[in-house]
């Protein structure tokens, strides 16, 4: 006999942070939403019947913050309510995009809603939900298995042509992971929202559900989300589950329950059913409901940001706070210190918080773009201050790892400006090509009444001692002046006037997630040099620009053209800018007429040497209309560079449109004919292909894809990897590899485009969306070999040198005496693996977490290099730190070995 189907109705809301109001505006009928599921829990009904049951807060826990930050004294009755599962809220800290953002991103984002959970002595339902996500990334079997969370529910990005039928699959990661996964109906999880409680209207209910159900269920258990976006309990809920009840009669039990209880019924009921497996990722639900994936380039300058500060918090934070714990062998770091400085007794916290206050920004309508005006303003302001916060976190952490004392050294009135320390942000050894900021004190800028007459007071300092580097081979790039200010917990600030010049020098090794110490006076001491410099030859007509490994070509005339050669590779025409009218909205390109080149109308040398060459290039796209508007002007500027010893070229632009309804492209032209295309993504490399819709789909294909860091086209004999700082949108074609720099849209949602019929959100003009004014951005060109494990090795270290070159600046208050001249961190060996975290543990206060996947579909082998030979403690975990292996102590070798695509997390610290 055929069992019931069982239907799990799970009450829920929906709950967009902003899009259509800012965050503050919906927080207030959050509020009133959760003292309504409060007071109802508190209460008996007035028939007498049971407290109401669970209440699914969606997927977020920043829902249960934004409450309390207006209801604090409710905060006994929330926990309460979480504790026993009336009120349900996580995994997540907050529901984001989660093609764009890094894997590292995605892992605090759990992290962060977990801590918000514990807050309240709760746990989240061990569900990876995504309701409303964008697509999602194929290592999310990875994310959600290292968690512990073995059932995910996803709507947009599954449901195409190449997937299978049903509702439920299970969905494998690189590594082989698998999590079972719920596929929501085309109508998502609205699909059980507004349940009738009259008896005809709830049969008729049930015989759409039924159809459904008949067509798509595999498992025997069905979920029926009882909700929509911003919607609080149905009043008159009991009723209508009672009616929906009767309707459905002997086929199906219908039964009120959380989402932790469907999740644990389906997982028990699909153990016995053959399920197909689904692998890869999904972003094709084309012809079963909207992908929506135009989003990549919609205020694509924030996007970039986002990209810039996460880097900045993943390897240019995070690594310093463990390079202090790695050091530090009598844990004095995390004193709190009496004169209030800080140390590693807070800096966990206040990194903690900078990454809160970062993915606040990430919610899928935020980060995307797809919101009005004002909510890209305030995203604005939020990136401004999490980028603020990064530079106070590194500061902090580098004084600790060098013994810097700012109060002690704020006391001196006199100091020598000539200490120079060198950042590494690379998981091995670099020497070479470094950028300097090195300043010179002009003299101290009194603040106060009595400085309106006063002016630079000259300081005892080494004049000229940032002109020379002796024996460094070195080249300057520019000088400016500036304020800069020596701070204090018990002084007021020292503020002075400074020449802060720009150098290439050219340094010897750095150690791996390292610093190196050094005085302006030991330059000449020691030779450093590289094996080619980069040489510029000038004719009338052309410049010929060679750095031993490539060779660029400028043609100036009929019109300037740029051509690059390596090897027996030549590509004569290399880079052309592209604009092409978009009368879009911000969910989905609709592009129109012809493709229009800029004219390159001027080209230029900028630098000749011997460290880099600059070829400084304008373009411009001819107006025909007003000063602005769809025909309105765009003009580019783009250096091209060669760096000694470099791989890549280079390419620095920036420009001003004054164009509505447009997309701009930069268009690398390479040689590269029929290749696959493969890019970068979360926790390793992804194979792409545009999707194919179903004629009846009524949603056209987006040809663009998401982005991280670089994207590739290679062959049987040769590839081109384009490398970006940020920018989410590239574009893949024959001989083709493009980057949106901007897309100007004015609309949130547009209901007439061929391309989407019909509203994707609610109609508002967004004209800031337009992206008007200026912008920049940075990418380059990195030609190689065909697809191979060598290959990504390559790929991986060129993105390391272009993104995250040897840094370094002036510590005008430094003393030498305390400073050691090198600090290493830990130092990744093996061809095959990434580096992807060196951070403080979550739970172990003298602990680091070393992370690293496989770049490969191969097994490898490899090792973290600790700093000594300790001895340490190595723990193997899970992504969460939860142990998967018994703790072992070892000397400065950690070996790893990992399967084909694996992530390796270990947790390490020095044992007693």
């Amino acid at each position: 006999m055929t069992q019931p189907l069982v239907v799990c109705v799970v009450p829920h809301t929906h709950w967009d942070r902003e899009w259509y109001h800012l965050a503050p505006r919906f927080r207030q009928a959050l509020v009133a939403l959760v003292d309504a599921l409060l007071d109802a829990s508190a209460s008996m009904g007035g028939d007498g019947h049971a407290r109401p049951g669970p209440f699914l807060l969606d997927g977020q826990a920043i829902t249960l913050r934004d409450y309390l930050a207006v209801r604090p004294t409710q905060q006994a009755p929330l926990r309460d309510a979480v504790q026993r599962g009336i009120i349900e809220a996580g995994p997540w800290f907050v529901l984001a995009d989660n093609l764009m953002p890094s894997g590292e991103a995605i892992v605090r984002n759990l992290e962060a809603g977990r801590r918000v959970l514990a807050e309240l002595g709760a746990t989240a339902p061990p569900v990876a939900y995504c309701p409303d996500t964008f697509g999602h990334p194929a290592a999310l079997p990875v994310l959600a298995r290292g968690f512990g969370l073995h059932v995910a529910v996803v709507w947009r990005g599954a449901g195409g042509t190449a997937h299978p039928r049903g509702d439920a699959f299970w969905w494998e990661g690189p590594d082989g992971s698998r999590v079972l996964t719920h596929h929501l109906p085309p109508d998502g999880y609205e699909f059980g929202s507004a349940l009738p409680a009259s008896p005809e209207a709830a049969r008729l209910r049930w015989e759409r559900l039924a159809e459904l159900w008949r067509a798509r269920n595999r498992t025997g258990v069905a979920l029926l989300l009882n909700g929509a976006d911003h919607h609080a309990r149905q009043p008159d809920f009991a009723q209508a589950l009672q009616a929906l009840a009767v309707a459905a009669g002997d086929a199906a039990a219908v039964r009120h329950t959380s989402l932790a209880a469907w999740a644990e019924r389906f997982g028990a009921q699909a153990v016995d059913v053959p399920l197909p497996v689904v692998t890869g990722e999904l972003r094709d639900s084309y012809g079963y409901t909207w992908t929506l994936g135009g989003t990549l380039a919609t205020r694509a300058s924030q996007k970039r940001r986002n990209a810039r500060l996460e880097r900045g918090l993943l390897r240019d934070v995070e690594p310093w706070l463990a390079l202090v714990r790695l050091h530090d062998r009598s844990a004095q770091t995390s004193v709190v210190s009496p004169a209030a400085r800080v140390t590693m007794a807070q800096l966990p916290a206040l990194l903690a918080r900078a990454w809160e206050d970062l993915l606040t920004t990430h919610p899928h309508d935020t980060l995307c773009g797809c919101s009005i005006d004002a909510v890209a303003r305030a995203m604005d302001v939020q990136q401004d201050a999490v980028a603020a916060q990064g530079v106070g976190l590194r500061e902090a952490a580098l004084q600790l790892a060098l013994g810097h004392d700012p109060v002690a050294a704020r006391a001196h009135q006199h100091f020598d400006a000539r200490r120079v320390v060198v950042r590494n942000r690379a998981p091995r050894v670099r020497a070479g090509l470094a950028v300097l900021r090195l300043q010179e004190t002009v003299g101290d800028v009194p603040v106060g009444p009595a400085s309106a007459e006063a002016s630079p007071r000259a300081q005892e300092v080494l004049r000229g001692a940032t002109r020379s580097t002796g024996a460094w081979v070195s080249q300057r790039l520019g000088v400016r002046q500036v304020f800069a200010r020596r701070e204090s917990p018990q002084h007021y600030p020292d503020n002075d006037l400074v020449q802060e010049q720009r150098w290439l020098v050219w340094v010897p090794a750095v150690p791996a997630a390292g610093v190196t110490v050094h005085d302006h006076r030991s330059f000449g001491v020691h030779t450093a040099a590289p094996s080619w410099p980069v040489t510029v030859q000038e004719q009338a007509n052309d410049v010929t620009v060679d750095n031993g490994r490539l060779r660029l070509r400028l043609t100036r005339h009929p019109e300037p053209r740029l051509s690059l050669q390596v090897d027996d590779r030549v590509l004569p025409d290399v880079l052309a800018l592209e604009t092409q009218a978009d009368v879009g909205d911000s969910y989905t390109p609709a592009l129109r007429g012809p493709v229009e080149r800029l004219r390159c109308v001027r080209a230029r040398v900028v630098h000749r040497g011997p460290l880099r060459a600059t070829l400084r290039l304008r373009w411009c796209a001819t107006p025909t209309g007003a000063r602005h508007g769809p025909r309105g002007p765009i003009a580019v500027v783009t250096d091209i560079s060669l760096d000694a010893e470099a791989s890549a070229l280079h390419c620095a632009i920036r420009g001003m449109v004054l164009r509505t309804d447009q997309r701009l492209q930069l268009v690398w032209r390479t040689d590269v004919h029929a290749g696959m295309v493969w890019a970068d993504a979360a926790f390793g490399p992804v194979r792409r292909e545009v999707a194919v819709a179903p004629a009846e789909s009524r949603e056209s294909v987006v040809p663009t894809m998401p982005m991280h860091r670089w994207a590739m086209q290679a062959n049987a004999m040769f590839g081109a990897t384009m490398i970006a700082d940020g920018l989410a949108e590239a574009e893949v074609r024959d001989q083709r590899l493009a980057l949106t720099l901007v897309r100007g849209v004015g609309e949130l949602s547009r209901a007439t485009l061929a391309e989407r019929p019909g509203h994707a959100g609610w109609p508002t003009p967004t004209p800031e969306a337009q992206s008007l004014g200026p912008f920049v951005a940075r990418t380059a060109l990195y030609l190689h070999g065909p697809m191979s494990d060598d290959t990504l090795a390559r790929v991986r270290d060129v993105c390391d040198d272009v993104l995250l070159p040897l840094v370094g600046e002036t510590w005008r208050d430094l003393h030498t005496a305390s400073a050691p001249p090198s600090l290493g961190g830990a130092s990744l060996q093996g061809e095959a693996f990434e580096s992807s975290a060196m951070t403080v543990s979550q739970g172990d206060e003298r602990a680091v977490v070393l992370r690293a996947h496989n770049l490969t579909p191969r097994p490898a082998n490899g090792a973290w290099h600790l700093p000594d030979e300790g001895p340490w403690e190595v723990t193997r975990c899970r992504l969460d730190e939860t142990p998967v292996a018994e703790t072992i102590v070892t000397g400065s070798v950690v070996p790893l070995a990992a399967g084909p695509r694996e992530v390796i997390t270990v947790r390490v610290r020095r044992a007693p």
